[in-house]
C-alpha cells in the first residue's frame, strides 16, 4: 500500500497516484470523519466508493452511497463534501482532472491539523491558526474554494493576515 497522509481534524487518510496532468487520490473517512463542503473552480472529479457508504453532497442534494452507485462525477464549480455514516472505515477513489495543486492542498491541510492549527470546520485555534488559514486559503484560492467561512469573510481574512 502506498504511503498515507492522516488528517486527524477530518479523520481522513490520503494517497496519491500521479496519471499524467491528472490524479488518482485514494481517501478512507473513518467514523466520524467527512470531507466540508467546497468547490473547484476549474477541476472534475469522479468519485467512487470502493468500501463501506458515505453521505455524499453534490450541489444542494445529499444521499447516502455505497460501492454500487458507480461514479459521482463533480464539475468545475459545483458544491460537493462527503461524510462518514458507518462505525468502520469508508475508502473512496476520486480521479481529479487536471490535478493542478490538490495533492499538495490535502497535504497542507493535513500537516496543519496534525500541527492543531484548526479544528473541525477550518475554525482556527489561535491567531497563528488563523495567519496560517489566511495564507493557505490565498495559496490555494484558484484550486479548492471552502464554502465556510463565507466568502466576503474568506476576502477579508486574506486582506488582513495572508502577506
Amino acid at each position: 500500500m502506498p504511503a498515507t497522509t492522516h488528517d486527524p481534524v477530518h479523520r481522513a487518510r490520503y494517497s496519491f497516484e500521479p496519471d499524467g496532468e491528472n490524479l488518482w487520490v485514494d481517501t478512507w473517512l473513518e467514523p466520524g470523519g467527512g470531507l466540508p463542503p467546497h468547490l473547484h473552480p476549474r477541476q472534475e472529479e469522479a468519485w467512487r466508493v470502493l468500501d463501506g457508504e458515505v453521505r455524499f453532497q453534490l450541489g444542494d442534494e445529499k444521499r447516502v452511497i455505497g460501492p454500487a452507485d458507480g461514479d459521482m462525477v463533480v464539475i468545475p464549480g459545483t458544491v460537493h463534501g462527503i461524510e462518514a455514516v458507518m462505525d468502520h472505515d469508508a475508502h473512496l477513489r476520486c480521479h481529479v482532472k487536471p490535478a493542478r495543486d490538490l495533492q499538495a492542498f490535502l497535504e497542507e491541510s493535513a500537516e496543519a491539523a496534525r500541527a492543531g492549527l484548526f479544528m473541525k470546520g477550518g475554525i482556527p485555534r489561535s491567531l497563528r491558526g488563523a495567519r496560517w488559514a489566511a495564507h493557505f486559503l490565498k495559496q490555494h484560492r484558484d484550486d479548492v474554494v471552502m464554502t465556510f467561512p463565507p466568502r466576503p469573510v474568506q476576502s477579508a481574512m486574506i486582506a488582513l493576515l495572508g502577506r
